[in-house]
């Protein structure tokens, strides 16, 4: 009994042996297509930034906080530019006049009580204060890092 069911499975693949081996031979494409595709594309399915801005949709910058910042700067500016790329806000103010550094510096820590303390503590925040006529001076840039409280001032160009 066994060897007649033996001989019929025999039987029954030498029939199909050209089907088997089309069935073989497509299984080992997918099988390499897959492999192949892992091997050259092997993060295809992750962000390409990777996660730095997991949580930017719970602390987000309105127009409004932008505003506000304007508005707190409107005494001895030109131009105050507010703009938010990834986790970094950056902040361009235009002084006027006779604008010591010192005042300068006070403006862009001022420009921080327009962030609530959330954002503070997600966004980096870059500062830059430019001058039409004080090239000597100028530009001053502040940086200040989401884990830091303070900003830091690039040092002090010497009058010419």
């Amino acid at each position: 009994m066994k060897d007649s069911l033996g001989c019929e499975i025999m039987r029954w693949i030498k029939k199909h042996i050209t089907i088997i081996v089309i069935v073989v031979v497509i299984l080992l494409l997918i099988g390499g297509f897959f492999l192949a595709k892992d091997i050259f594309f092997p993060n295809e399915n992750k962000a390409i930034y990777g996660t730095r801005l997991e949580g930017r949709e719970k602390v987000t910058i309105s127009k409004e906080t932008k505003n506000k910042v304007k508005e707190l700067l409107q005494e001895g500016t030109e131009k105050v530019d507010v703009r938010v790329a990834g986790r970094i806000i950056y902040i361009h103010i235009y002084v006027t006049g006779d604008t010591p550094q010192e005042k300068a510096k006070e403006m862009g820590n001022k420009s921080l009580e327009a962030f609530s303390d959330a954002e503070k503590s997600y966004y980096d925040i870059q500062i830059m204060i430019n001058h039409n006529e004080n090239q000597s001076q100028y530009p001053i840039l502040g940086y200040k890092h989401h884990t830091k409280t303070a900003i830091v001032w690039t040092k002090d160009r010497a009058a010419s």
